[in-house]
């Protein structure tokens, strides 16, 4: 059996998977599998997997019935995997050469479940990497807690963007899966549910995992390989499920921490319909709106650019 299973979910990447398979071959540990699920592509995707599963055995291409975004994808993979630990990889992604070895090891020397590390940040339009999540290196825990915390307004990164590599054997005892409703915050949704299902999680703030960012930060184009669609309602119905699901089994702490990561969710997206109010110039809305939730006016107001600098549109006022 092999000690990693890499789950990468395809959908017309087939101008990246040069890179990420590539960045596998470089792995210190070569104990690894790929399950490749092409998401039903309409460019050569599938051919190119099939021809990387024939020049090595250890990449296993699957095949999705019908398109249904990276959540249904990544639990074909978790079905089909084998490994005892399951890793993350988008397919315009990459790792670092020592990710699965160093991480792996300190899992296993820490008895975790979720193995958090930094990120990289690459502009895929300029083929650079631009800068790391975190300034100082160090190792610390995860808690459902920490979790939220890290979603509150002016935190520096949410934690909901790392790829931690998770244990096998836990999420299939806890029989926990992505939600396949869900095509954007899934990740976020599924670390919260480990951690409530009592999950060891840990974070390493060394970077391993190079992650193409949605808007290059050199270039500042859109990157090719970027398929969400930004939908900060969800984050709140994501909060609403974890506190109907968890409410009977968790202490009440958690829960406060859980009630203020949804009031911090609500307003991120009364502040995004804002910015959509004011661009579709729906001003009666935008004013009962903003009266109704200040906060969420003041959020809009300080991170929108048409009223830092008199010009352009910078409407994701929720800073995600």
């Amino acid at each position: 059996m092999p000690q990693v299973s890499v789950i990468m979910p395809c959908y017309n990447a087939a101008t990246f998977l040069d890179r990420a398979i590539g960045s596998l071959l470089d792995q210190t540990l070569q104990d690894w599998e790929l399950l490749a699920i092409d998401d039903c592509s309409t460019d050569d995707t599938r051919a190119r997997l099939q021809e990387w599963s024939r020049r090595d055995p250890r990449v296993r291409c699957l095949q999705t019935v019908k398109n249904g975004g990276p959540s249904v994808a990544r639990n074909i993979g978790i079905r089909e995997s084998l490994g005892d630990w399951l890793a993350i990889l988008d397919a315009d992604d990459a790792f670092k050469p020592a990710r699965l070895a160093s991480l792996t090891a300190l899992g296993d020397e820490r008895a975790a479940d979720l193995v958090f590390d930094g990120l990289i940040y690459y502009d895929d339009q300029e083929r650079r990497e631009t800068g790391c999540s975190f300034e100082q290196e160090g190792i610390s825990t995860v808690t459902i807690a920490e979790l939220i915390d890290a979603e509150r307004p002016g935190s520096p990164l949410k934690f909901g963007f790392l790829k931690p590599m998770m244990r096998r054997s836990f999420i299939m005892d806890k029989a926990l899966r992505y939600s396949e409703s869900l095509r954007f915050a899934e990740d976020f949704d599924l670390y919260a549910r480990c951690l409530l299902s009592g999950a060891r999680g840990i974070l390493d703030r060394q970077a391993y995992y190079v992650y193409t960012t949605q808007l290059g930060q050199v270039s500042g184009a859109r990157s090719q390989g970027t398929r969400t669609r930004f939908t900060p309602q969800t984050r709140v119905d994501i909060m609403d499920g974890l506190i109907s699901d968890y409410a009977a089994s968790t202490p009440p702490s958690t829960m406060a921490a859980l009630r203020q990561g949804r009031q911090w969710q609500v307003l991120y997206a009364d502040a995004h319909r804002l910015g959509e109010l004011r661009r579709t110039g729906q001003w009666g809305e935008f004013l009962s709106l903003a009266l109704r939730h200040p906060r969420a006016l003041w959020r809009f107001v300080s991170r929108s650019r048409v009223f830092r600098t008199g010009g352009g549109g910078n409407n994701s006022a929720a800073g995600i």
